[in-house]
């Protein structure tokens, strides 16, 4: 499991005060990224849905700085709460209950390999970029009102466009670009901070 016997890990398990300030400014970039994706795709109806995809991608390598700075229990769930947060800002709060359910899967992933290891990174990322469709529940949760708000920006045509993409099945679709992205993600992270990777005790 990428783990190498004797390398020491960090001093204190416990996130602190450094940490979380550590932590918001990360997940400050994390967000921004994230918005500033969906906005840049989200005028073209077939891009927008591949949001989770371009997602995983894109914020893989910042999820893996973060997870060198914050190797340590909690850090996960931190930002799997402020994703969910600025997810339910338009009042979607499946978004921000997916998140979290999501989050405490990728802590525990993150945690069964001790903080330390790259494989277990590796899975916890692709695990935590499910929470980049948590948007989307909406598709199937409440379709008529999403569609609605929608077309107040967008218009009549763009909503037909992606009211003619989007069957109730459509979810399984999202979830599954979500996966892809995210195991992308997690390699092309991984691949760009391998260094950083064992400076922080993660092998």
């Amino acid at each position: 499991m990428n783990t190498v016997e004797g390398t020491t890990a960090p001093a204190s398990r416990k996130l602190g005060t450094r940490d979380l300030i550590l932590a918001g400014a990360f997940a400050a970039v994390y967000l921004v990224v994230l918005l500033g994706v969906v906005m840049g795709l989200g005028v073209i109806p077939i891009l927008f849905l591949m949001v989770p995809l371009f997602l995983g991608i894109i914020l893989g390598p910042i999820f893996s700085v973060y997870c060198t700075k914050l190797n340590k229990p909690g850090a996960l769930c931190i930002l799997a709460v402020l994703v969910g947060l600025v997810e339910a800002m338009t009042g979607n709060w499946y978004a921000l209950v997916w998140a979290v359910v999501i989050g405490l899967i990728a802590e525990l992933l993150a945690r069964a390999g001790k903080y330390r290891s790259k494989a277990f990174y590796k899975v916890s990322y692709t695990v935590f970029s499910l929470t980049n469709m948590g948007p989307f529940w909406l598709v199937v949760l409440a379709k008529p009102a999403w569609l609605a708000a929608c077309a107040q920006y967008y218009g009549a045509d763009y909503v037909a466009t992606i009211d003619a993409l989007t069957p109730s099945w459509v979810v399984f679709v999202f979830i599954a670009l979500a996966l892809v992205g995210g195991v992308i993600g997690a390699y092309i992270g991984q691949g760009l901070l391998k260094k950083h990777f064992e400076k922080a005790g993660v092998v």
